[in-house]
């Protein structure tokens, strides 16, 4: 009798040599946010964390690996964030450079399915901490089956973009070599060229940035005398792995979510951030509670295409005091609003300020929670429920420890993906300051509290810690 055949041997990528020449060269400032996340890496980096943002870009039928790869180039020559390299001075800069080469591994797959190995392609491309001074804040890789091409896998460093930068990018793409993408974004005049980092800079060292700078200051140094101090200190014993993060997605929570968001009018962002500050305020029992909201920062025309992170935290506090949780909503959506409107500011500036209120006020401040609410291209379900609803959804729930590229500093972080189909968290945890249980039953707790405030019709007050 024959043996089954098992699977093909992985065939060894090759390597194609992408060329580019562009203008636009010379040393430019560091950005505000581009500072943020310089910062951020580098704490990343001796964790092996490379906070990389990945993007899998199926390729359109009959698209050649000369097509592919001629996109790339342009794409490379078209934005200059793309050929930069951080220039570690004092303060720190980048170089934007006229010429260069871009390696891209082309991986053919012997096999008949394919997605598999291009997610494992991708994977491998964000594994390694980025060396934003010695190479391209991009990486690409070619995977196709039979020579053909069928994805574009790209890994870039999150000093040279945010999220919401990939969308003229993906526009890009889409117009030269890729499908386009159902679930992705999309803003009105995607892949235009948009500003370029330097241009940014410029605008922040100008008289109107440094108007922008003193009124975010100011709106942060209100937060940082009100906030409650950290409750979290370090020195747990390790038990394996220092940073665990941790998925949830819930049937009930995606019902409960909606529900509230229909009955207060607000959005579902400030219905999660009014429960991540509802369960803050029990456990320290201050009246005021404290979170980071991330600022996408691309409300004037010259940033809505630009390729160049613009996001950043911005210190959003709530009073909690005598508030239901419908009250506390809207509390939260109004702070919400204004810690956007203060906007962003230089990092090492509000570092400093935090440091002169510690000092004042004799405590510490580190540790803020941060919430990073990500919609997608359909929106979240905004309707009434009810109890049993909400029961028969309980048991629709997977929660799972995984690994993953990003690490931020904060004492936990959960990052909300929102779509048409539902909500998925994704909660990052120290544990040097919260043990996994911890996180286990944080985000259990956040659905029960949502699930319990939307069949709620009294909206019991929140429970201060005794």
């Amino acid at each position: 009798m024959t043996p089954e055949p098992g699977p093909a041997a992985p065939v060894p990528p090759r390597t194609v040599t992408v060329p580019f020449e562009a203008g636009g060269t010379g040393p430019a400032p560091l950005t505000w946010s581009q500072q943020y996340y310089l910062a951020e890496t580098d704490a990343a980096r001796p964790h092996g964390r490379s906070l990389a943002i990945t993007r899998l870009y199926p390729l359109r039928p009959g698209v050649s690996e000369e097509q592919a790869t001629s996109a790339v180039r342009d794409l490379m020559e078209r934005y200059e964030t793309l050929r930069s390299r951080v220039i570690r001075s004092s303060p720190p800069g980048q170089q934007v450079y006229q010429q260069g080469e871009l390696r891209v591994a082309v991986h053919d797959v012997a096999a008949p399915g394919i997605q598999v190995p291009a997610d494992a392609v991708l994977a491998d491309l964000a594994r390694r901490p980025f060396d934003v001074t010695e190479e391209w804040p991009v990486r690409a890789a070619l995977v196709g089956v039979g020579g053909r091409p069928r994805f574009l896998a790209l890994a870039f460093s999150h000093v040279a973009v945010d999220a919401y930068a990939l969308l003229p990018v993906g526009a890009f793409l889409v117009e030269r070599c890729a499908r386009a993408d159902p679930v992705a974004r999309t803003l009105p005049g995607a892949g235009a060229k948009g500003s370029q980092p330097r241009e940014l800079a410029e605008a922040e060292a100008s008289e109107a940035g440094d108007r922008a700078a003193r009124r975010a200051l100011l709106h942060a140094e209100r937060v940082l005398r009100r906030m409650p101090a950290t409750s979290v200190r370090g020195g747990r014993p390790r038990t394996g792995e220092r940073f665990r993060f941790l998925r949830r997605r819930s049937a009930a929570l995606d019902l409960a979510v909606g529900a509230l968001a229909a009955r207060t009018g607000e959005s579902a962002a400030a219905v999660l951030a009014a429960a991540v500050l509802a369960l803050d305020a029990a456990d320290t029992g201050e009246r005021y509670a404290a979170v980071q909201l991330i600022s996408a920062n691309r409300l004037r025309p010259e940033t809505v295409d630009a390729v160049v992170p613009c996001s950043q935290p911005v210190l959003c506090c709530a009073d909690t005091e005598d508030a239901s949780f419908s009250e506390l909503v809207r509390r939260t959506a109004a702070a919400s609003l204004r810690a956007y409107a203060a906007g962003p500011c230089p990092p090492a500036a509000l570092a400093e300020l935090r440091a002169a209120v510690e000092r004042e006020r004799g405590v510490r401040l580190d540790g803020v929670p941060t919430l990073n609410y990500r919609p997608r291209a359909t929106a979240l379900p905004v309707r009434e429920t009810d109890a049993e609803e909400l029961r028969r959804a309980a048991a629709d729930t997977e929660t799972e420890w995984m690994d993953s590229a990003m690490l931020w500093r904060s004492a936990h972080y959960l990052s909300v993906d929102a779509d048409g189909t539902g909500v998925r968290l994704l909660l990052q945890i120290d544990t040097e300051i919260r043990s996994p249980g911890w996180a286990e039953r944080r985000l259990a707790d956040l659905e029960a509290l949502l699930c319990a405030a939307a069949t709620d019709t009294r909206m019991t007050r929140i429970r201060r810690a005794r």
